[in-house]
């Protein structure tokens, strides 16, 4: 690697904290593929409500999930999303929609988390999962779009819809 050494460094720390993040969403993709947890595995895309791309279609990427239930009907969600050549994970906690009595809306969630203000700041998300169906809005300062995501199999591969019970 040529160049300054400062700039060497960063680009050397750079692609540790990239590879160290992979590995991570890679260890719960794989330990959630071979069954036996509780932990499901969600495979599909996000696009962009404000962005596009060169022929007019929504800017966007694949995204993939592993949603993992937690006390109070909770879910545990780390994402690995893709925009161009780039990659990042992130993870949050999935809250269960409430009414006004309290009462939980079946499949209703609302989560966030936070990004440095340049790409955004928070993120605000409204999901709905059913069946193996995860569909989900997003909004930031930046930008809005939608999660569409199914439920894949131990075998990585998409359910087919005529083995959705």
């Amino acid at each position: 690697m040529s160049g300054p050494l400062p700039l060497r460094c960063a680009v050397a720390l750079l692609g540790l904290a990239f590879l160290a993040g992979c590995s991570s969403f890679d260890r719960q993709w794989k330990a959630a593929s071979k069954g036996g947890g509780a932990a499901t595995r969600w495979d599909g895309r996000w696009a962009s409500g404000t962005r596009r791309d060169s022929d007019g279609s929504a800017h966007g990427g694949r995204l993939r999930c592993v949603l993992t239930p937690e006390a109070g009907n909770r879910y545990a969600a780390s994402f690995h999303a893709n925009w161009l050549i780039f990659s990042g994970n992130y993870s949050m906690t999935l809250e269960p929609v409430t009414t006004g009595a309290g009462r939980v809306v079946a499949g209703q969630y609302r989560g966030s988390h936070e990004l440095p203000a340049i790409f955004g700041g928070t993120y605000r998300y409204e999901a709905t999962i059913r069946g193996r169906q995860f569909n989900a809005r997003y909004d930031s300062s930046v930008d809005h779009g939608t999660f569409t995501l199914q439920q894949v199999g131990s075998t990585g591969e998409c359910v087919p819809s005529h083995a959705q019970h």
